[in-house]
């Protein structure tokens, strides 16, 4: 099994170094967010946040003109955020990092959790008091109280032990995995018990997202992404025209726009919940790991290359 293939192009790419130095101190603002390495980016109640190497975690309130560096317990690379509320804010991390925040991505804590191996992990998702967050090796923690506290889980079978980078709700207590070697599992009852799913392709999925129509995107290399409406049970190849690129990002933006991104700068957005897709890369041509989008239709692009505007 090909360890390399799920991390190289979601994570060691993006993130470059892991960044573990114990002098290491950020700044209070980053004037050049373009020299700062961001894997994570979202729009939460009119604030940008992004996440990335180093533990840091930069914050907007204008719109992306200018940045603040949030105050993180952690140097070691984030690799993905998600909020649960306008306050309520959770990043994952390597080396076991999961920080939760309560005051819109200001200040970050370390959660409590309890896993007997450090394993990096590459996404999280709360509902309410409920919330799972997965990464390397099979890893899957659990939460019961609103992401406070968390406890690791084995899940699939008893030599299960596939990277697990992407979850996907669905709705109605529908949730679904994606790993490597084309590993997918689901759950129709909010996590309680996972089955495995036949996949459509036998490639790593690098990430997966649950849109609002219920539909799920899962996205992996050399341009393959596939949605499915009936909760993994069958499923489409998504048409990307000629890219053929690491795919390494998904996002159902706040106006409604789904954006699928990738290497050598791509942005493929689609208006019809996820059923066709525009691609376009953007002219410098970096890897774009997340996107957010200005009133006015222009793309800030977050990747190796840091935070960058993009029409």
């Amino acid at each position: 099994m090909l360890r390399s293939i799920a991390i190289a192009s979601t994570l060691a790419a993006l993130s470059g170094a892991p960044g573990s130095a114990a002098s290491f101190e950020p700044e209070a603002v980053v004037r050049r967010v373009d020299r700062v390495a961001m894997i994570a980016l979202v729009q939460v109640d009119g604030r940008l946040v992004a996440a990335g190497e180093r533990g840091r975690i930069l914050v907007s309130d204008d719109h992306g003109v200018s940045w603040k560096v949030a105050a993180t317990p952690t140097h070691h690379t984030l690799t993905s955020l998600f909020f649960s509320g306008p306050k309520t804010g959770f990043a994952t991390g390597h080396q076991g990092v999961l920080l939760r925040t309560e005051d819109g991505g200001l200040n970050w804590s370390q959660a409590q959790v309890a896993m007997a191996e450090k394993q990096a992990l590459f996404a999280v998702r709360v509902q309410g008091e409920r919330g799972i967050a997965v990464g390397a090796y099979g890893a899957y923690l659990e939460s019961s109280d609103g992401g406070r506290s968390w406890n690791a889980r084995k899940i699939g079978p008893a030599d299960f032990d596939r990277h697990l980078t992407g979850i996907a709700v669905a709705g109605q207590g529908r949730m679904l995995l994606a790993g490597e070697a084309g590993t997918l599992l689901a759950s129709v009852d909010g996590g309680a018990t996972w089955q495995a799913l036949r996949s459509p392709y036998e490639g790593s999925f690098f990430g997966a997202v649950g849109l609002r129509n219920g539909t799920v995107i899962a996205y992996g290399m050399r341009g393959n992404a596939f949605r499915s409406a009936d909760g993994g049970k069958t499923w489409q190849k998504i048409d990307l025209g000629a890219y053929k690129g690491a795919l390494q990002g998904a996002s159902e933006l706040i106006d409604g726009t789904v954006a699928l991104t990738g290497a050598d700068g791509l942005i493929a957005a689609s208006g019809d919940g996820g059923a066709t897709f525009s691609a376009n890369a953007i002219a410098s041509r970096v890897a774009v790991a997340a996107v957010a989008r200005s009133a006015r239709g222009r793309w800030l692009t977050a990747g190796p290359a840091g935070l960058r505007w993009a029409d």
